[in-house]
């Protein structure tokens, strides 16, 4: 059975030192004279789509139309190359790390395919992505444009996989790898797996009450993601302080370290936030 795994860009493949946001800055600062000030949280796990509409919004106090995000869009594409380059001259620009490794071991698994899962707009994931010579791993994937819900942007990946590669896969042969809370979240809501690189750019505590059923530091552990795809069992059990969901012996040992949390308990064992009285992670 194949298994589709999807990968977000920033913080989870690459750091890019802070080029998108620097590219939107000024993008926005040259269209409408005044520069936006936020957060890297709040544009963190977003779409490329719907953080277009939140600048906007944010410097004009008006709902953005599509011609204003096209205009935003055009404009921050003409920005990114230069401020990737100028990162990556600073040596701000890196791989995340045993990124490079992982893919290069996955690519050659039969039963997997690979393909990015990023709210980055199509070509701005091939500006971030060049210096790193990861772009050779990703023939297809679900971008920025495909909506402004991280859950349309997942589903759009899973249909080009199909097309590409001939083949159906089932919510369960999805896995979605990440650094924020807002990754697990569209993950969990379309059913799929989901797992949480912990050095990326998300926040800690949301990223813990998302409760991703794989959380590693980075990915230097390949044997515990391939577990966790999987691909080769550990009948040896997995290290202190790393989680793969389900497997009740294992959570004896995650909650020895963090403490009971009967809320986060439950939104290991479910696929979807929906399945939780409240319907989200807080």
């Amino acid at each position: 059975m194949k298994k589709l795994v999807l990968f977000d860009l920033d913080g989870t493949l690459v750091y890019a030192g802070g080029a998108g946001r620097t590219a939107l800055t000024k993008a926005v600062k040259k269209l409408y004279g005044k520069e936006p000030k936020f957060e890297h949280g709040l544009i963190s796990g977003r779409t490329d789509t719907d953080n277009f509409s939140i600048v906007y919004e944010m410097v004009t106090g008006k709902k953005a139309t599509k011609a204003e995000v096209k205009k935003i869009h055009d404009a921050y594409l003409s920005l990114l190359p230069a401020e990737v380059k100028n990162a990556a001259k600073k040596k701000t620009y890196k791989l995340v790390t045993g990124v490079k490794k992982l893919l290069e071991k996955l690519s050659k698994e039969k039963d997997v395919v690979l393909a990015l899962g990023t709210g980055n707009i199509e070509q701005g994931a091939k500006i971030k992505l060049e210096p790193s010579g990861l772009l050779k791993y990703f023939a297809c994937g679900g971008y920025g444009e495909d909506g402004h819900k991280r859950e349309d942007m997942l589903k759009a990946a899973v249909k080009r996989a199909e097309k590409k590669y001939i083949t159906k896969f089932t919510p369960d042969q999805v896995y979605v790898v990440g650094d924020t809370h807002r990754d697990v979240l569209a993950a969990k809501n379309c059913g799929f797996h989901s797992a949480a690189i912990l050095s990326g750019l998300g926040d800690a505590h949301l990223l813990q009450r998302a409760a991703a059923e794989l959380e590693l530091k980075n990915f230097n552990d390949v044997v515990t993601f391939y577990v966790w795809l999987g691909l080769q069992t550990d009948p040896k059990g997995v290290k202190r302080g790393i989680y793969i969901s389900p497997a009740s012996a294992i959570e004896h040992v995650f909650f020895s370290r963090t403490g009971i949390d009967e809320d986060r308990l439950k939104m290991l064992r479910i696929k979807k936030y929906s399945d939780l009285p409240s319907g989200t992670i807080m």
